[in-house]
């Protein structure tokens, strides 16, 4: 029976940190609304690395899938992958493991250790894409799967002020840090490309995020509430001098005002591909 293991890594680089708000969004993520286009490719006995796994609920959704074989989620944060082992005990899920880890400081798994590797909202955090779609080329057997899902934008409805303000502070802040930012992943194939992966051997596509319920409303808002009133989001924007206190008040309350806004709706691009080794 498999049980779950957490070793040393280095300090995770993710702008966004891990408070329970971002915890909270992410645990929403689920197989079935983040991972379907990768779906129809899996076999029960296949072996599957997710790279930026975050509280795993993605991850061990993929269990059911691959019954007959082993699923592995790698994250650089100890805090997150604390909360993803103890959310998912070895008992319910044998063939379960979580372990942090760095793409960008190379894994320490052997060369063609997996079936698939999986990025989902990752690779935008990375300084360099290409060298992590390297490292997740090297894990890959001969013929496996690099499977990505990641944001290229986000649309509000209405777009008040702060709304687009924010959108403008979220991308620079990731940028702040090295990374390519909320518009880069539509070149996702060509980043594949340089990491060596051919351009005849990937399936190219897109999807959406669409929140527009009163419920996903003040879910989806009031999540982006609690990371603005926090250090993580919106202290770090401050300190980085791309808004004053003022502004930040000020975007908050735009964002309850799309919440209580009978025709607010919000959708994400979600740009996604397949590429086999």
């Amino acid at each position: 029976m498999a049980t779950n293991v957490m070793d040393s890594a280095p300090k995770s680089t993710y702008s966004q940190g891990h408070s329970k708000e971002v915890i909270a969004s992410h645990s929403a993520r689920t197989v079935s609304n983040s991972a379907a286009f990768l779906l129809p490719h899996l076999r029960p006995h296949f072996s599957l690395l997710d790279i930026g796994c975050g509280p795993g609920t993605i991850t061990s959704g993929f269990c059911d899938y691959l019954s007959q074989g082993h699923v592995t989620g790698v994250d650089p944060g100890e805090s997150v992958v604390e909360h993803a082992i103890s959310s998912h005990p070895s008992e319910k899920f044998p063939n379960l493991t979580f372990s942090t880890g760095d793409v960008l400081d190379g894994l320490k798994y052997e060369d063609e250790s997996f079936d698939v590797v999986f990025f989902h909202q990752t690779i935008l955090h990375l300084p360099d894409p290409v060298q992590g779609m390297k490292e997740a080329r090297r894990v890959l057997k001969p013929g496996g799967l690099l499977a990505m899902r990641e944001s290229d934008n986000l649309n509000w409805y209405p777009n008040f002020p702060g709304l687009g303000k924010y959108n403008e502070c979220l991308d620079k802040m990731l940028r702040s840090a090295g990374a390519p930012g909320l518009f880069a992943a539509r070149g996702l194939h060509a980043w594949a490309r340089q990491a060596g992966f051919e351009r005849e051997k990937m399936a190219i596509g897109a999807g959406t995020t669409v929140y527009s319920s009163p419920e996903e409303r003040k879910w989806w808002g009031t999540v982006h509430v609690g990371r603005l009133s926090g250090e993580a989001v919106g202290g770090k924007m401050k300190t980085l001098g791309l808004l004053g206190e003022d502004e930040l008040k000020a975007m908050v309350g735009d964002f309850e005002r799309w919440i209580e806004d009978e025709d607010g709706w919000y959708t994400a691009l979600q740009c996604e591909l397949v590429a086999k080794k």
